[in-house]
């Protein structure tokens, strides 16, 4: 892939850069669905108009943004054959950004309807992983990570039910935050599970999804500083990973704690959490879905009308059992990690498939994915190495509380002791 362009004095000039870029290299790579470069100049323009003073913090910022979020004079399409409706304005979280100043360049594919890990779409096309275009780029926000990684944009904005921020993040080399639920509106925004779903930004440098949580949480910039005690998550479910990740989990850990960080081992796992929660996402998505498959069955794919179909048996009962469950294992895990503000543990199980992805893979994924959607946490994936295939490896950073402000923080640290993120799918 061509190295994308370097800084330049004004937005258009940076915009006009860009375009030809994603012209250049998204015809084999497929991370965006729509762009209206017109649209794009005008914005570039408007910003290079402002006065120094007026600028916001995000400044000519390029933006790629999930085909699930409403963005003005673009269509939204989440993924679908048939969903479609023309925009005619920003979903509040964009107008959020634009008013700091982003450039917002188009949308970006998605699995249909978010509903799957792989962005492997029968009706949009399957997007390619930038560090191997026979690799899947995780999903569902897989056309964001994969905008992010091969620089076809500063800051990609997904959506997270189940791992959909963490996973492209993961396979992708780039950082992802998981935001906890309720902060971030999510007005204007196609649901898949309304109760589970948040909106999270991904970007290579953790400062940069600093700064864009605290504009679209509409909140002051943290000044937190990292955890100094956390732990690492040893249970059942982190047993099933690559050595290569263990390996990278290993260093990762012990170069935290050559700079200070005490880290101690957790047990904690709760078999029956990943089956809870996928009953209560299934029984909200019904909810969307209901109206939608009884009209347009054959229109869906195959993966995700059978999860669709699925759902809606889900009953009132099981609904009230699996709410049970996650909330005591809410509890069991309030109690393992008393006292430690973030967990350290995996988020996929090594580098990214090639595609098309084995079962195996979403098998393995969903279960590191849960908890901090279950119990409504943030959750960071960022950068940690490379495998056999030279792909990258990701570690997920939980914390064990509603404020992401410390493991962003310890993220940041991280990439101060480390290059990881440096680190790019092309030559320089």
């Amino acid at each position: 892939m061509q190295t994308p362009a370097t800084s330049t004095s004004s937005v258009t000039e940076k915009a006009n850069a860009l375009l030809s870029r994603i012209k250049e290299t998204d015809a084999s790579l497929h991370a965006y669905v729509a762009c209206d470069p017109a649209a794009v100049r005008r914005d570039a323009a408007i910003l290079d108009a402002l006065d120094p003073t007026a600028r916001g913090p995000l400044h000519g910022c390029t933006v790629a943004v999930k085909d699930l979020i409403d963005v003005a004079g673009l269509p939204t399409r989440a993924g679908s054959s048939f969903f479609h409706r023309d925009a005619q304005s920003d979903a509040p979280v964009i107008a959020r950004l634009r008013a700091a100043g982003a450039l917002i360049v188009g949308k970006t594919n998605t699995h249909e309807f978010a509903w799957g890990i792989t962005t492997e779409n029968p009706h949009t096309g399957r997007t390619c992983n930038p560090w191997d275009l026979r690799r899947i780029p995780g999903g569902s926000s897989g056309g964001s990570g994969a905008a992010v990684a091969a620089g076809l944009c500063d800051l990609a904005i997904g959506t997270d039910t189940l791992g959909s921020v963490r996973v492209p993040a993961a396979c992708c080399g780039i950082s992802g935050l998981r935001t906890p639920t309720g902060i971030i509106p999510t007005d204007d925004i196609v649901p898949l599970a309304p109760e589970l779903d948040t909106v999270g930004p991904l970007a290579y440098d953790v400062t940069l999804l600093q700064i864009a949580y605290a504009i679209m949480a509409g909140a002051a910039p943290s000044s937190a500083t990292p955890p100094t005690r956390i732990a690492r998550l040893r249970g059942a479910g982190v047993h099933n990973v690559e050595l290569a990740l263990e390996r990278a989990l290993d260093e990762a850990c012990a170069t935290l704690q050559h700079a200070g960080t005490e880290i101690i081992d957790i047990n904690w796992w709760d078999a029956h959490l990943t089956d809870a929660a996928a009953i209560v996402q299934q029984h909200a998505a019904a909810r969307v879905h209901a109206g939608m498959i009884a009209e347009h069955r054959e229109d869906y794919g195959a993966d995700v009308r059978e999860r669709v179909e699925r759902a809606l048996g889900v009953t009132d009962a099981q609904l009230a059992d699996a709410r049970t469950i996650v909330a005591q294992a809410r509890t069991n895990f309030a109690r393992a990690t008393n006292g430690i503000e973030g967990v350290i543990m995996p988020i996929v199980p090594g580098e990214a498939p090639i595609s098309p992805a084995p079962p195996s893979f979403r098998a393995a994924v969903i279960p590191l994915a849960t908890p901090a959607s279950a119990f409504g946490l943030p959750s960071l994936a960022i950068p940690i190495g490379f495998g056999k295939n030279n792909c990258p490896l990701s570690m997920q950073i939980l914390s064990t509380s509603p404020p992401p402000a410390t493991i962003l923080a310890l993220g940041k640290h991280f990439q101060e002791l480390t290059n990881w993120h440096k680190h790019r799918p092309w030559k320089a």
